[in-house]
């Protein structure tokens, strides 16, 4: 595949250093894409287990809600992030 940039208006083809450059640039974004992915979903659940799931456990600890309810919970915000 032939690329190309614009240059002042012009459309320039990329030399074959340009080229290389690019495939490279565009491999290492592909390579850590999954490494970003489990960011994303550590990122996601760990505010979820905070915002949902940690006043659960002390409510659960104190016999305010029923027992198994904070691991149902957890388990529940685990489905929703899964990981990749």
């Amino acid at each position: 595949m032939t690329r190309y940039h614009n240059i002042d208006g012009n459309r320039v083809q990329y030399t074959p250093e340009e080229e290389a450059a690019r495939d490279a640039e565009e491999k290492a974004d592909a390579d850590g894409a999954p490494a970003r992915a489990a960011e994303r979903v550590q990122v996601s659940r760990r505010a979820a287990y905070q915002a949902e799931a940690d006043t659960l456990f002390f409510e659960e600890q104190r016999g305010e809600v029923p027992s198994g309810t904070w691991v149902a919970k957890v388990e529940e915000i685990k489905t929703r992030f899964p990981k990749p």
